[in-house]
């Protein structure tokens, strides 16, 4: 990596920061899925109610499998481990597609992709700045929800089984294998998106396809067609990957300056 590259990355990191319009939903959104529902959770199930619309559902489709758990344990048990591991990919997917968003598109809508494209740097090295730009801020905002989130749950761990409970394999596979490659597929496909949308809310609108496969995956868990065990994070994060790749060399080939400026 050379220092151009460095500075490009440094710029769109700094962008981020002093962007109000990308910082609050970065903020927003952790909280109340991170924070304020595992809290819900923690209080609630001391009372045998989860405080999370659809949980219900879950306990009734799960609860077969930890009969040796009181309803307070299984209502926690299934939030920790089923429940809010759907809700933790929105995370980066929300923070990668905000910061990709305004990585591409936001310089094309503010005239100002034309003139990175005369840097002394190739096409390729810009497009590897770009997206490792978007990418690290999106890893930190999904590290530091999962850190607050873990210190929600092992007060609740402590509360329900006198132990900590996080993070345990399944959340390590999460943090690790799955959020990376799903960070990197929202940016890969907002480099995809930049080709055709004009402005910062035109590509946010059209961003919300990328959100489909994390609602099939909780619909699937609320029916009983799976459960997202360690195995099938593990399948997940690789079937991610395969498709990284593919919009990788897709949007690497489509990253030129007819199509972006």
């Amino acid at each position: 990596m050379n220092s151009i590259q460095r500075a490009m990355i440094i710029k769109d990191i700094k962008e981020v920061i002093g962007s109000k319009q990308m910082l609050l939903p970065m903020i927003i959104v952790p909280l109340i899925m991170m924070l304020i529902l595992p809290l819900a959770l923690v209080i609630g199930a001391r009372y045998g109610v989860s405080g999370i619309n659809g949980m219900d559902y879950m306990v009734k489709t799960l609860g077969s499998k930890f009969n040796e758990l009181d309803n307070s344990q299984l209502l926690f048990e299934i939030g920790l481990n089923y429940m809010f591991p759907v809700f933790f990919l929105l995370i980066p997917i929300m923070a990668s597609s905000i910061i990709g968003a305004s990585s591409f598109v936001g310089e094309k809508e503010h005239k100002t992709m034309e003139s990175l494209f005369y840097t002394p740097i190739s096409i390729r090295e810009l497009f590897v700045a770009k997206v490792i730009g978007s990418a690290v801020p999106a890893l930190v905002v999904t590290l530091l929800s999962a850190i607050v989130f873990g210190i929600v749950m092992n007060i609740g761990g402590l509360l329900y089984f006198g132990r900590l409970v996080f993070p345990n394999i399944k959340w390590l596979i999460l943090i690790f294998w799955v959020s990376p490659a799903v960070t990197v597929m929202a940016i890969f496909f907002m480099v995809f998106v930049s080709a055709k949308a004009n402005t910062f809310q035109e590509a946010q609108q059209m961003s919300a396809f990328i959100v489909v496969p994390v609602i099939l995956l909780l619909l699937g868990q609320m029916g009983g067609l799976f459960i997202l065990n360690n195995l099938t994070l593990g399948i997940l994060g690789a079937v991610f990957l395969v498709i990284d790749y593919i919009l990788m060399r897709k949007t690497a080939s489509g990253f030129v300056p007819e199509k972006l400026i």
